[in-house]
């Protein structure tokens, strides 16, 4: 059997491009999932127990798979021990049961797990320079200043927190911690 895989990291992403291409390629059945790939995986562990000796996977980059270098590894030498084929849409040539097509493979997944780091390092010098001009992150505050001072005005009459909570919309966590800072 022929099973495909596609998995995005975040809901701001689309699988439609992963889906067009395992289209392409006949599977049995298409699994698809939204998630990190540092995070566990649910959909793919469950294929990867179903398979057996003789089925392929079909994914259509190998990062797919998972970003860390030493999770992919261990996952190849995993699919080729119980006998299952590894397809790879982006490097077709790339056989993972011959010597030299293992290596290509372990460089691209070391290649990928790289690019991943350097991601992250520019994401967070860009949050870092945000912060320092200032900008606020994270989710939008749910009070406008006119309405925090009120809040302030009014819990320091004496109303409660939760009344003035209530009358703004907000949870008490919320409008304490707005309040804090």
């Amino acid at each position: 059997m022929r099973y495909g895989y596609s998995r995005i990291s975040t809901d701001d992403q689309n699988l439609e491009r992963q889906r067009v291409a395992l289209a392409r390629e006949d599977c049995a059945e298409v699994i698809e999932e939204t998630g990190s790939g540092v995070k566990v995986r649910h959909y793919l562990d469950a294929l990867l127990g179903r398979l057996q000796a003789g089925d392929e996977l079909v994914v259509s980059e190998l990062d797919r798979l998972g970003r860390s270098t030493g999770e992919v590894v261990l996952m190849l030498d995993e699919l080729t021990r119980r006998g299952v084929a590894l397809r790879i849409l982006a490097t077709p040539s790339l056989d993972i049961t011959h010597e030299d097509g293992r290596l290509i493979a372990d460089i691209t997944a070391a290649l990928a797990a790289h690019e991943r780091q350097r991601t992250r390092r520019r994401q967070e010098q860009g949050i870092a320079v945000a912060k320092a001009a200032g900008r606020h992150m994270g989710r939008p505050c749910k009070m406008n200043g006119q309405q925090i001072n009120e809040a302030r005005v009014r819990i320091a009459d004496g109303e409660a927190v939760s009344t003035v909570a209530r009358a703004y919309g907000v949870d008490r966590k919320t409008l304490r911690a707005t309040l804090k800072r």
